[in-house]
């Protein structure tokens, strides 16, 4: 069911979108042909910007994988230039393979940012696969194209694609190499050479059609770039810890609020203990599981991580009585679940019960909570103060509670 929502999330939408509009584009022919002369230039800007924004967030992966369409759009544009001849057919056998390839093997390869050993490493990696593209380009023989063509199944898949049954298996086995990988990360930028790669794969696989290679490189260029920017928002205005969005997106939302809104300030009761008795990454665990539980929290409320142990919750345009509603679930949800300790030297061979009897251990885990409402001619911030000291009345009342001003 997560994955199922991560598929239907906003840039996975986004690079799906932009896909399905350039083969609106190409299949009613929305775009003349006298003007794919300024797709080719805009192809080449966004990917030019793409690899300086790779470089201005060290991302490596992108960087080097952004060459790519680079290359052959340079070898498509300048074939006088880079070559003595370019041939039609050499282009569309030497160009998809290389690029499917070239995805898997770097794609497979740890990110370490672009300013290292591991970077250098891997640009060096990058650009002997391409050179072994230009070389395949350059020298392109009617045996290398009969090897190439040569069916690999009892059932030929040309009447499936244009390519050949080996491009499509090897770009079959690429991109979802890339798919299963990419699952494993959160950051846009991990998740973008999967479709990346699908859309160079569209023009290679079905089209081999010049403008269509154009355009789809001018696809992948912008998909780059937006799981750029998606991912510089996130650090910006997401708490790293917690995944919930932090202080400075909570300020940037009081921007945009109405006249009538409630704010609730939470603390975690006894969170020093938490770190104090079994250290600091069990801590950073109860912060994961609180924030995670408010979350979720019910009646358009929408959590944020203050800081430290303390998270604002911002109902906006909602009676006074749902949110304390939404609240109390939310506590009381927290409470009954507790925080489960185990002992990471528990011995794997003990039988589960007698394991789970003297390994796992329960504590009791509550928050606190001070709720205010808006008034007039009062900031967000001054009810966020009084928030705060309802929040102080919840804690001296026996904690576990909820306290409204």
């Amino acid at each position: 069911m997560q994955q199922f929502k991560e598929v239907l999330s906003t840039f996975h939408a986004l690079c799906l979108g932009m896909i399905l509009l350039a083969l609106c584009i190409l299949k009613f022919g929305l775009i003349p042909s006298y003007a794919y002369y300024f797709v080719w230039q805009s192809t080449f800007v966004f990917l030019v910007i793409a690899l300086f924004l790779s470089i201005y967030f060290n991302k490596s992966k992108l960087f080097v994988l952004l060459l790519f369409p680079l290359f052959f759009d340079l070898a498509l544009a300048f074939p006088s230039t880079l070559f003595t001849k370019l041939s039609v057919t050499a282009f569309w056998h030497i160009t998809p393979l290389i690029t499917a390839l070239g995805y898997l093997l770097l794609y497979a390869l740890q990110e370490r940012g672009l300013f290292s050993s591991f970077g250098a490493f891997r640009t060096a990696l990058g650009l002997i696969v391409l050179g072994i593209g230009y070389l395949g380009l350059k020298y392109f023989s009617p045996s290398m194209q009969q090897a190439l063509d040569t069916p690999i199944l009892h059932a030929s898949l040309h009447g499936l694609s244009k390519a050949n049954d080996f491009i499509l298996i090897i770009s079959l086995i690429s991109l979802l190499f890339i798919f299963l990988i990419s699952l494993l990360f959160e950051v846009q930028s991990q998740k973008a050479p999967f479709w990346m790669l699908l859309a160079q794969m569209i023009p290679f696989l079905f089209l081999q059609e010049s403008n269509s290679f154009l355009l789809f490189s001018l696809v992948t260029s912008l998909i780059a770039i937006s799981a750029l920017v998606h991912d510089a928002y996130r650090m910006a205005y997401a708490d790293t810890l917690t995944g919930i969005p932090s202080r400075r997106a909570l300020e940037e939302r009081f921007l945009h609020l109405g006249s009538h809104y409630m704010i609730a300030m939470a603390d975690i009761d006894f969170f020093k203990k938490f770190n104090d008795k079994f250290g600091h990454d069990i801590g950073d665990d109860v912060l994961k599981l609180v924030a995670k539980e408010l979350s979720h929290i019910k009646n358009g409320g929408k959590a944020y991580r203050y800081g430290g142990e303390e998270f604002t919750i911002l109902f906006n345009g909602k009676k006074k009585e749902e949110c304390i509603m939404a609240l109390e679930e939310v506590r009381e949800r927290i409470f009954r679940r507790g925080f489960v300790i185990r002992d990471k030297n528990r011995p794997e061979k003990v039988p589960q019960e007698i394991q789970k009897a003297n390994t796992v251990k329960k504590e009791r885990l509550s928050i606190s909570i001070g709720l205010a409402t808006s008034s007039k001619g009062k900031t967000p911030n001054e009810i966020i103060k009084i928030a705060d000291d309802a929040l102080y009345k919840a804690k001296e009342s026996g904690r576990n509670c909820l306290i409204c001003l």
